[in-house]
């Protein structure tokens, strides 16, 4: 109230009185709403006109609800409810978990949202003993046209878990008609396989630890010079049965990534991993082009690049370009560069 008294005193020509604050600040004053406020007061026929067009495009803007679904905690899909206040200028989210004990645990967030350049950026707060603190950050691409007409929307988001731990990853908005669908919605135990499938394993921690050396940054960090060495370029042969296949590749220094020499192969969904405490490498990737084998999985032991020799065996799984699934034995020569 203090606050909306000084913008009076300030001369601010509009005067933006939202939610629970129009009932109490006009019983305060001795009205039972801003109508009544209008009839017992002199105003100019511009100024009625005015505050009445601004109360009739308020109670237009509609509330929008959606069902945000991310993986989260405790290596699952978590059901959040999100509320779109005041034509997309100010939203609510609430998270809902069931403790061990039976109870549910609420997080609420309140937030502002801004638009720009065809994405919706929400930023959100909560409150924790009477202070208000900063909440997770969401980042949604809406396009140009209006964000009412979409039915899903795909972003990230970044903030922290209920453990305290620094947490980003891929959210799925999905808008319903009411509120009670979407309450209905948020407590059913049961998932769209859709989103699932979308969603499953899309989250990425920060661990909370803070280490003064560098060696002991994760448990990969042991096998870092080792990984480093799978760079160069490579031929891979795989024998099936009586019959060789092979093609050449790079593993890129510093950025790993697997590229094919080959310009008719490409090769995508690229991993490459150091398993089994640096003993064995593992790549895994798909083939498109012109090439027998559409997905490999290739195990190969890794002592051979830590010794210097160039040339390995090892085993492989593969699907081929019938739809078979198929194994056998891997031939890895590491080559020079062109």
């Amino acid at each position: 109230m203090y606050n909306k008294q000084r913008e009076i005193n300030t001369g601010k020509p509009y005067i933006k009185i939202s939610r629970e604050y129009k009932f109490l600040f006009f019983q305060y004053i001795g009205y039972k709403n801003v109508q009544e406020f209008l009839q017992k007061n002199t105003f100019s026929q511009i100024q009625q006109t005015t505050q009445l067009d601004l109360i009739i495009s308020e109670n237009k803007n509609e509330e929008y609800y959606y069902v945000a679904y991310y993986f989260g905690e405790d290596r699952q899909v978590i059901k959040g409810e999100l509320t779109i206040f005041n034509d997309w200028k100010t939203i609510e989210i609430k998270f809902i978990y069931d403790n061990k004990n039976g109870a549910k645990s609420v997080y609420t967030f309140f937030g502002s949202i801004k638009i720009s350049e065809g994405f919706a950026f929400f930023d959100t707060k909560y409150f924790d003993k009477n202070s208000k603190k900063e909440g997770a950050k969401y980042t949604f691409f809406i396009g140009k046209s209006s964000p009412n007409e979409r039915i899903l929307l795909r972003g990230t988001y970044c903030g922290f878990d209920k453990y305290d731990r620094a947490i980003a990853g891929i959210m799925i908005l999905k808008k319903v008609n009411t509120k009670v669908d979407l309450e209905e919605e948020v407590a059913n135990l049961a998932f769209d396989p859709i989103i699932c499938q979308e969603l499953n394993k899309c989250r990425f921690i920060v661990p909370s630890q803070i280490h003064k050396n560098l060696f002991l940054l994760s448990q990969k960090s042991p096998y870092a010079e080792l990984y480093l060495n799978t760079a160069g370029y490579y031929l891979a042969k795989f024998i099936l049965a009586k019959m060789e296949y092979s093609f050449e590749f790079e593993i890129q220094k510093y950025h790993f990534n697997l590229i094919s020499t080959d310009k008719s192969i490409v090769i995508k969904d690229d991993q490459i991993k150091l398993i089994n405490k640096g003993q064995i490498l593992y790549l895994d990737f798909s083939l498109i082009g012109i090439f027998f084998f559409q997905k490999m999985s290739i195990y190969i032991p890794f002592y051979f690049l830590k010794e210097g020799e160039r040339k390995t065996c090892g085993k492989f799984i593969g699907i081929t370009i019938h739809n078979d699934i198929v194994s056998g034995t891997t031939e890895l020569n590491k080559i020079e560069c062109y």
